[in-house]
């Protein structure tokens, strides 16, 4: 994902070189680059002292010179001259930092510096759950046994394995006596597998809510890890009252998709031996992908669902987007709605055909997706009209997202060579219940607040 910002960074701004840095001691790593550069090298570091880099990191402040004349040594990172006419950098509070520059003078602005500012925090959000993941990789055979895993979920996918052998490496990577997995039935869990003991009557049985530790980590969608010994373990059953295992230690992870837990996976240690603390990290992944799996084929037992998803871009169905809507709304949770319409939309067919046409409403999709984030939900109301979900308290103003959008858009419009004729955007948003408590007249006021722009 963050080479996918560089590239989108990159290209809103049509820069000759984009590049994140890291900073690591008093040097600064380079993470993800695009560029046009031949002299430059991702895998060189470069100092902080006497950097425009460093610069920007040492005084933790964006720096801008639209006229940039002076020697290129200073930038730190070409091997030779490029004729570099324009710098930007902004911080990532002293633990990063971002480059754009230009072969053209003045390209950069007050404008442009804050919306490269709006792209910070995603970033650093990318940053930190990779350092998360590196975090799992600290001894030789604990990132062996991750490839192994992998190479099996692989297998899993393609139906050459079983869901058994897979539990069983992770079971191996845990440290654990046992593990299983539990699915939610009815408001219930149901223990759907068990891997290194013989517990057959654990399958297929429910564990009541409240009454478990097992259901506890479905109910609270979030993690449970209790050390060796616990005494949460003792007041409380795995799994059922008077069940014959007895467990010491417990790591249960949720398996979720789209902020719902759907699942349960947890690894149980019945005697001395304690489950290995170091593969928390791994474990943790390794749910995510057992969650992605069982979403997957979650979809091709329900093929008839697939009605439910836009053919053309992928996106929801505005019928299924406005049963989230109204269910939100019922529950009197806070939203927003942002509509964003390409106009003239009749002439993209004549210029592009019908499948370029299909095409790129697809790459607009994915540059709203972009913009808006993973935990948006977009959907398509035909042609050219699309309409994004954003749960929780936070706006679409507050993210910078109209000029974002604006930008990328109009840079995709300007590649196909549309922007002459075809260069009208129209956006608009509105917040549930700020805006109107009645979900029909918040739609009203979306066209109301809608602003009409022309890409140049």
């Amino acid at each position: 994902m963050i080479d996918g910002l560089s590239q989108l960074i990159f290209n809103i701004y049509e820069a000759f070189t984009v590049a994140l840095y890291v900073r690591e001691d008093d040097r600064l790593n380079c993470l993800s680059s695009v560029t046009f550069a031949r002299s430059f090298d991702s895998k060189k570091s470069i100092p902080i002292e006497g950097t425009l880099p460093g610069w920007v990191i040492k005084h933790n402040a964006p720096l801008i010179i639209p006229n940039f004349d002076r020697d290129e040594g200073a930038l730190g990172y070409y091997g030779s001259n490029e004729g570099i006419k324009s710098f930007m950098g902004y911080p990532m509070d002293s633990k990063g930092v971002i480059i754009v520059d230009s072969k053209k003078k003045y390209v950069f602005t007050d404008k442009e510096k804050k919306i490269l500012g709006s792209f910070v925090s995603v970033i650093d959000e990318e940053l930190e759950r990779e350092k998360r993941t590196l975090h799992t990789e600290e001894t030789i055979e604990e990132l062996y046994a991750e490839k192994r895993i992998l190479n099996l979920l692989s297998a899993l996918n393609t139906s050459k394995i079983s869901i058994h052998g897979v539990l069983t490496e992770i079971l191996g990577l845990s440290g654990g006596n046992f593990c299983f997995i539990g699915m939610e039935k009815k408001g219930h869990l149901v223990i759907q597998d068990v891997v290194g003991v013989e517990y057959a009557d654990a399958i297929k049985k429910e564990c009541y809510p409240g009454e478990s530790i097992a259901s506890v980590v479905l109910e609270g969608g979030r993690e449970l890890l209790l050390p060796h010994g616990s005494g949460y373990l003792r007041e409380k059953p795995l799994f059922f009252p008077n069940e014959p295992l007895k467990a010491r230690q417990f790591f249960g992870f949720p398996l979720i998709t789209e902020d719902t837990a759907f699942g349960v996976i947890g690894f149980v240690s019945l005697y001395d031996r304690e489950l290995k603390e170091s593969s928390i990290a791994a474990l943790r992944n390794l749910s995510s992908l057992l969650s992605l799996y069982y979403t997957a084929q979650w979809m091709r037992d329900h093929l008839d669902r697939i009605k439910d998803f836009d053919p053309v871009t992928g996106a929801v169905q505005f019928p299924v987007f406005l049963g989230i809507v109204e269910k939100m709304a019922r529950k009197n949770e806070r939203f927003s709605i942002l509509c964003v319409k390409l106009g003239n939309i009749g002439l993209y067919n004549k210029r592009l055909g019908s499948e370029g046409t299909n095409d790129f409403l697809r790459r607009i999709c994915q540059v709203i997706r972009y913009c808006a984030g993973g935990k948006a939900f977009v959907t398509r109301k035909g042609g050219g009209r699309f309409f994004v979900l954003l749960k929780g308290g936070e706006t679409f103003e507050t993210r910078n997202m109209m000029k974002l959008l604006y930008h990328a858009i109009g840079k995709s419009l300007a590649e196909e060579g549309l922007s002459a004729s075809a260069g009208v955007i129209e956006l608009g948003t509105a917040s549930f219940p700020d805006d109107s408590p009645d979900l029909w007249e918040l739609f009203d006021r979306i066209e109301e607040k809608k602003i009409r722009k022309f890409i140049e």
